[in-house]
């Protein structure tokens, strides 16, 4: 009787065994494909040690596993890592919640999807867990709301909130696919739905440049803005000319389709009224359109206004001229695709 119950117990330690060998197998099988798709240039062996398991770390071009993980990766790789592992004990503790705080802002777009893949799309990641995720980024927000990975998850749709403060007060508002616009979108949607003409012609200004449209209705905004009685362009060779009364005649029809009743004069007298400008500040609740004002106050008044220098440069260069929306380097030029990529592709 015995000996049956040996054997028994014999069968059940081979089951045993063979799911830690399975999971093992499938657990290192999906790191080796995250750091793969991230285009991290290593790859992890787990391996038994005694009456435990270790796992080795070993580069891909080099032989023999790395004695210190922490004297060869980078800080970025080690958060990838980290991430990654992190996930893995969520996956063996499955608590109620769990909360990621900014896990992918510090990476470019390529690691930054694969690490959201790995974290939520596959089998073996968190999405049956629930999970509250954290971001300055816009990208998890597209991935989730705008591609439509939220089908993936099995227990609830995922949604995602838009959370600001201002004087202490939290608010929160959900972002739906709708939402999720192109810069000359939402330019024209603030065009259409501004009741103050500088506001309007602050995002019509905006649609010019996004368009890469620098003809005379784009000069004829950017000479009011900067307050100049008459309408200029600038020259080539960084001289300003006049434009011709014919020419002005023309941008005003144009930006007229977009603001009717636009007058040039009129609102110059307007943009030139100090008190009038910091009214147009007060009335508005609008961050990107309190910044705007301010940049045209700062100019009425520059030695009135004192405060931090770096953060008037700020304002100035960063918000004003909109980087990360209006200019883009020519991918024929500068190709920025990582190389990783177009060998998966080959």
């Amino acid at each position: 009787q015995v000996a049956d119950q040996i054997d028994d117990i014999r069968r059940h330690i081979g089951t045993q065994k063979s799911r830690v060998t399975r999971l093992i197998r499938e657990n290192q099988t999906g790191i080796n494909d995250f750091l793969h798709s991230a285009g991290y240039s290593y790859k992890v062996r787990i391996e038994p040690v005694e009456e435990t398991y270790r796992m080795i770390l070993e580069h891909r071009d080099a032989d023999g596993h790395l004695e210190s993980a922490a004297s060869h990766l980078s800080y970025g790789e080690r958060n990838a890592f980290a991430m990654v592992l992190f996930m893995h004990h969520a996956l063996s503790e499955e608590p109620d919640l769990v909360v990621l705080d900014d896990p992918v802002s510090s990476f470019d777009k390529t690691k930054k999807f694969a690490i959201l893949h790995q974290l939520f799309h596959g089998r073996v990641s968190l999405r049956n867990l629930t999970t509250l995720l954290l971001t300055h980024d816009i990208e998890p927000a597209i991935d989730v709301v705008g591609i439509g990975t939220s089908g993936q998850f099995q227990a609830a749709r995922p949604t995602v909130h838009f959370l600001s403060t201002r004087l202490g007060q939290v608010t929160e508002k959900v972002i739906t696919k709708a939402d999720l616009l192109t810069f000359s979108q939402v330019c024209d949607a603030n065009i259409a739905s501004s009741c103050d003409p500088i506001i309007k012609c602050i995002y019509l200004r905006r649609r010019y440049e996004v368009h890469g449209d620098r003809r005379d209705s784009y000069d004829l905004l950017s000479s009011l803005l900067h307050r100049r009685p008459h309408p200029t362009r600038k020259l080539a060779d960084g001289e300003m000319e006049l434009i011709s009364a014919a020419d002005v005649t023309s941008a005003v029809t144009e930006i007229t389709e977009h603001i009717p009743g636009f007058d040039y004069q009129s609102l110059h007298r307007d943009i030139c009224d100090l008190a009038s400008m910091r009214s147009k500040y007060e009335n508005t609740d609008i961050g990107y359109e309190k910044l705007q004002l301010f940049r045209i106050i700062s100019e009425l008044d520059p030695a009135g206004l004192g405060g931090d220098d770096t953060i008037k440069k700020f304002v100035n260069e960063s918000f004003h001229i909109e980087n990360e929306y209006v200019m883009q380097l020519n991918p024929r030029e500068f190709d920025a695709v990582p190389e990783f990529l177009i060998q998966a592709c080959n």
